[in-house]
């Protein structure tokens, strides 16, 4: 019988980004971003992200920032290794999204995504959400996104 990897999510920390082995589309996008200035807004809520841990390496990053009462902004960042441990991470990816949403009063959650990113597009729709709209070159990369929203009230 093979035993499975040790699995745990804790609190997000700068360095984790550090240390992530990032996919190709996210070392891209993020060879553009100011990473110092992506840290700083992280770790400022980082009440409100956490960090995916496998073994002794990282899986992936994610968290919801607050951009006004009632109003959040996902966002996700996958390692090289994420597909071994997905039904996993995708499970603690909407527990914690639907605890941060709850828990900070979140009428509305938004993310956006590369829109030629299609792993992305078909995983943030099994993540319960629904794309709103195109945003044209919107992307540091000129990329069109889209914008897609999940709403966590009753209306």
């Amino acid at each position: 019988m093979r035993s499975l990897p040790k699995r745990w999510i804790q609190q997000y920390e700068p360095w984790h980004m550090d240390a992530l082995s990032m996919r190709w589309h996210e070392e891209d996008t993020f060879k553009l971003v100011d990473r110092d200035l992506d840290k700083i807004l992280k770790k400022t809520n980082k009440g409100c992200s956490f960090t995916g841990f496998a073994e002794d390496k990282i899986i992936g990053c994610a968290g919801i920032l607050p951009l006004w009462d009632g109003v959040g902004h996902a966002w996700v960042v996958m390692g090289k290794d994420y597909k071994k441990h997905r039904i996993w991470i995708h499970k603690q990816v909407k527990s914690m999204f639907f605890k941060i949403a709850v828990g900070m009063e979140f009428k509305r959650v938004q993310a956006n995504v590369q829109a030629d990113f299609y792993d992305a597009l078909r995983w943030i729709e099994a993540l319960g959400f629904t794309c709103e709209s195109t945003l044209k070159r919107y992307g540091p990369d000129g990329k069109d996104h889209y914008m897609y929203v999940r709403f966590f009230d009753d209306s």
